[in-house]
């Protein structure tokens, strides 16, 4: 019998928030009485391409190469820095290498660096959901009676009375389908136009009295997979079934275009889609060892962490309600099941616009339309507490000259330094680094290492943006994770073996520690691998093959 183990994700799930309500989970608390379980210690930035990257490859980010959510490297325009949202950035290999290149098969739902393939090895199965979203195309939508146009292809609005006819495109040619106000469709497989090429794509609809609201839309491109056969086998007894919605459309609700009886719904519907996708691909691949991955806790606490009322709350404890039916769904696929998360939740009651303030001070220029003009740009943060200066011989149509470099440094840290909530006096980031010579690659000019209590930060930027506004409760992100080094820093880590039993045991460990362990747990010698993280002892100890399960020939 070959030892089967599966690693859960569950993004943003708080150590300190399940310690107030792991009673209430059944499934988790189970695990939880009869294994291990304790404080998973994030990295630093505590943000989820970052912090998933560490998981899989049991390395910090300065080992990595994931430092940042964007990446800036030599020779590239500021404006196009590589993602933490692909295999591209990764300079260290992730678990499921070691694991190929020793013969077990490996399987992983959705992980951010799993994409593209650039391993290439046999036995491994590489998904991830989100590669299905398209710049653009896929952005939630409203439309009205009449003549609608969506991915270049005209829909047919007819109302009558509280009905609505719809005639829309599908691969097949027009379809139609009638919606009562206040009703939402069935999974809607639709075509259309994005960039030069046509694709299948699927949506939600909601009839409302004055519009319908098109939910965004995953698109069938053959670039969330390694295996283009198994693409088409979940969008067909998955997807068209229950919908490809990834996370809760938050980016609607900010813009009002929804309301937050919608936005739940929204998180609902992902749930159904990644519970479903993942007991799919559990049956329908040969795995020893598998990733599953699920994003509607920490959807929720962003949304909803800082809003202190009760109704609030409750909302959050019913994510982690549906985190423990995930678990739940899943234990009979393992003989060892590894449950953590990326990183907690702090509150916030404020948010930064970083780009915002270098607008401000001259040094981040906007066109009319809110597009950054990044001929005149001298600085940019691109997120994970990095400014990158737009430095001529580093970036590709760089415009700051190196005599100019120190002294635009010192000027935007000065401005930072200086940047005070007025309302309170408080001043915000806690902690900056400077450089006194350029950066290299992967990393800021300037980094921004420790922000107050209660003040989120992000790169969005607009013209009609304050540099500080405050979070309009249910509307705008009230947690945030990343900077604080405290909450935020802290998720969870459960193990439990149906063969094993043992005694409730506390852990400490790192998010670096995750992969050296489950090496270890396949037997695997890793003399010559590098790895920051060390494997748990206790848990090698404990659920080791050696113990209990024939070990791989």
């Amino acid at each position: 019998m070959n030892l089967k183990i599966l690693l859960i994700v569950i993004d943003g799930a708080s150590y300190k928030i399940m310690e107030q309500i792991k009673e209430r989970l059944p499934t988790l608390n189970k695990l939880i009485e009869s294994g291990f379980y304790g404080k998973l210690e994030s990295v630093l930035p505590s943000l989820t391409p970052i912090a998933l990257a560490s998981l899989v490859s049991g390395n910090l980010p300065e080992h990595n190469g994931i430092t940042a959510p964007k990446i800036f490297l030599k020779g590239r325009p500021l404006s196009s820095p590589l993602s933490a949202f692909s295999s591209e950035g990764l300079k260290t290999d992730p678990v499921w290498v070691y694991l190929a290149k020793a013969g077990y098969k490996v399987t992983v739902t959705s992980n951010p660096q799993a994409l593209p393939d650039k391993w290439g090895l046999k036995n491994t199965i590489l998904f991830d959901p989100y590669k299905s979203k398209m710049k653009k195309c896929s952005d939630a939508r409203l439309i009205a009676e009449g003549e609608n146009k969506i991915l270049n292809k005209v829909w047919l609005i007819e109302k009558r009375n509280s009905r609505y006819l719809i005639a829309y495109p599908s691969s097949n040619g027009e379809k139609e389908i009638e919606l009562e106000e206040g009703e939402w469709s069935e999974p809607l497989e639709i075509y259309g136009k994005c960039g030069k090429e046509e694709f299948k794509g699927v949506t939600f609809l909601h009839a409302r009295k004055n519009d319908i609201y098109v939910a965004p839309i995953s698109f069938l491109n053959y670039k969330w997979g390694n295996v283009i056969e198994l693409q088409d086998k979940v969008w067909n007894n998955v997807v068209l079934k229950h919908g490809m919605i990834l996370d809760g459309d938050y980016h609607s609700l900010n813009r009002e275009l929804i309301n937050f009886d919608e936005y739940i719904k929204t998180v609902e519907l992902a749930y159904s889609f990644f519970l479903n996708y993942t007991v799919f691909m559990l049956e329908n691949t040969n795995w020893d060892f598998a990733i599953t991955y699920l994003p509607i806790v920490d959807n929720l606490q962003h949304l909803l962490y800082g809003v202190d009322d009760e109704k609030a709350f409750n909302y959050i404890v019913k994510g982690y309600e549906l985190a423990d039916e995930f678990v739940k769904a899943q234990l009979d696929y393992a003989d060892i099941v590894i449950v953590c998360s990326d990183h907690g939740i702090a509150k916030i009651r404020k948010k930064v616009f970083i780009n915002k303030l270098l607008e401000k001070i001259n040094v981040l220029k906007l066109k009319d339309n809110d597009e950054i003009d990044w001929s005149k740009t001298k600085a940019y943060y691109g997120g994970g507490g990095q400014i990158r200066i737009n430095l001529k011989n580093r970036e590709k149509n760089g415009i700051v000259s190196s005599k100019e470099f120190p002294k635009l440094v010192k000027y935007i840290v000065r401005n930072l330094e200086n940047l005070v909530d007025e309302e309170n006096n408080e001043r915000i980031f806690t902690s900056i680094i400077e450089r006194d010579t350029p950066a290299g690659d992967r990393e800021g000019d300037i980094k921004i290492t420790g922000i107050a209590e209660n003040y989120g930060v992000s790169s969005l930027v607009k013209k009609d943006l304050n540099v500080i506004e405050k979070v309009k409760e249910y509307r705008m992100t009230s947690g945030e994770h990343g900077y604080f080094r405290k909450d935020d820093l802290y998720g969870i880590i459960i193990a439990y073996s149906k063969n094993v039993k043992v005694r409730k045991s506390y852990l400490n460990a790192k998010i670096i520690d995750v992969a050296p362990t489950i090496l270890k747990l396949f037997n695997i010698n890793t003399t010559n691998i590098k790895m920051d993280g060390k494997p748990i002892i206790t848990l090698v100890e404990k659920y080791g093959t050696t113990n209990s399960y024939q070990q791989k020939a």
